[in-house]
């Protein structure tokens, strides 16, 4: 079964001046790993905090699939609607695509 995850990465969010004059300097970010989460009742696909596959997300569980082809074409949706660009899973792992086309 395949899942979308995204790992968490660092980010370095530039300085930033207000109008005041004063100015908030660079730092660091590191952003959460995040999943596509989907609801039983619904057709619709979340983004959300990744705990585990066997655990839930405000009810929701983790959106599994066993065609990568399908996976593919969530992630491709995601991307287009989101900007967000998540990697594909399985139970071992992180997938490498490249090598199974």
């Amino acid at each position: 079964m395949y899942y979308l995850r995204k790992e968490p990465e660092e980010k370095n969010i530039p300085e930033i001046t207000k109008n005041d004059g004063s100015v908030i300097p660079e730092r660091r970010f590191m952003s959460e790993e995040r999943a596509i989460y989907k609801h039983h009742d619904f057709s619709r696909f979340y983004r959300g905090t990744f705990k585990g596959l066997n655990e839930k997300y405000q009810g929701m569980k983790v959106y599994q699939c066993k065609t990568l082809k399908k996976i593919l074409a969530l992630r491709e949706s995601t991307f287009n609607y989101s900007g967000e660009y998540f990697d594909v899973f399985d139970e071992t792992g992180k997938v490498d695509i490249e090598s199974m086309k």
